[in-house]
């Protein structure tokens, strides 16, 4: 595609001058069908729209790169393939949080204490991991023997915490009663923090670990998103995200965003969840965001405060 003879693609990214950035979802000649990201309206095909390109010519966006646009459902048969969902713009989302946070993340409601608030509770949380856990800690406490010690401290950590449901608490507290699973799952965990970033294989041996903790029969499973997502959280927060799977999916949902979801604990889905939510803190930033606890507020707000 270029400006004086302009062709067009499938999936290609687009400018129009009042509609902004959009990707063409289907070709019909001349007619270009396009999903266009920053257009408000509660319905996905409130921000479709048609155009004849003889008549009104698109222009090749200069990246052809948008985590939005990237990431939308499956458009066949005319329709976006999704959960039913208020559709929500980027900025609709960020005029709704600071509806509720006037000063955004520095807002003292935000902050709050170790009570109420969103994020002082949570960096406690994770101070407490750093000061018993991390810097190697945890690594040593195993290599030396004092499994009963590490397991102490990862499960004080979390109980510092109030997002797990009690069934999910008590299937993660009975599991790690077995010194065996323990010691792999904080073997495993210990593997994941130690690097610079979320890497896939070592990721993926640690979700394998969670998944094979024991459960007792009739009793909740501890192979949940939630159990493994909430250490590596605490711990790194800057680094791994906790995925609260209803609310997550619904902020996804809403900003046209496929995680694509999967019950099952897998690489594609926390990969996904992560693009997703480094694309929502780079734009958060100048609102002051810090990190993934900032993020992952954001989330449960937009996944939370709207009707469908």
């Amino acid at each position: 595609m270029t400006d004086g003879n302009p062709t067009y693609e499938v999936d290609r990214l687009v400018l129009h001058k009042e509609l902004g950035l959009g990707r063409i979802l289907l070709l019909e000649g001349p007619k270009a069908t396009v999903y266009f990201r920053d257009l408000a309206g509660a319905r996905p095909e409130d921000a479709i729209r048609k155009i004849n390109t003889n008549i009104v010519p698109l222009q090749e966006a200069p990246s052809q790169s948008d985590p939005i646009l990237d990431n939308l459902p499956p458009y066949t048969n005319g329709k976006f393939k999704r959960p039913v969902r208020r559709r929500v713009t980027l900025d609709e989302g960020i005029e709704k949080f600071r509806s509720h946070y006037p000063l955004f993340f520095e807002d003292p409601k935000y902050l709050g204490d170790l009570h109420k608030g969103e994020r002082v509770y949570k960096w406690t949380a994770h101070e407490l991991f750093q000061r018993e856990l991390g810097d190697g800690k945890l690594g040593r406490l195993l290599r030396d023997g004092h499994l009963d010690e590490a397991r102490k401290h990862a499960l004080a950590v979390e109980g510092r915490m109030n997002v797990l449901s009690l069934y999910e608490t008590a299937a993660f507290r009975d599991a790690l009663k077995d010194d065996a699973a323990a010691k792999r799952y904080l073997d495993a965990l210990e593997l994941i923090l130690a690097g610079s970033h979320v890497e896939q294989s070592s990721f993926e041996r640690y979700l394998d670990i969670v998944a094979g903790l024991p459960s007792k029969e009739g009793k909740t499973s501890p192979a949940k998103w939630t159990v493994a997502t909430i250490l590596p959280f605490l711990a790194k927060p800057s680094q791994f995200m906790f995925l609260k799977p209803e609310v997550t999916q619904d902020c996804a949902a809403r900003l046209m965003f496929d995680v694509q979801y999967s019950t099952q604990l897998n690489w594609t889905t926390y990969a996904k969840v992560l693009e997703m939510s480094d694309y929502l803190l780079d734009v958060l930033r100048q609102y002051g965001a810090r990190d993934y606890i900032d993020v992952q507020s954001f989330i449960w707000l937009i996944g939370a405060a709207w009707k469908d």
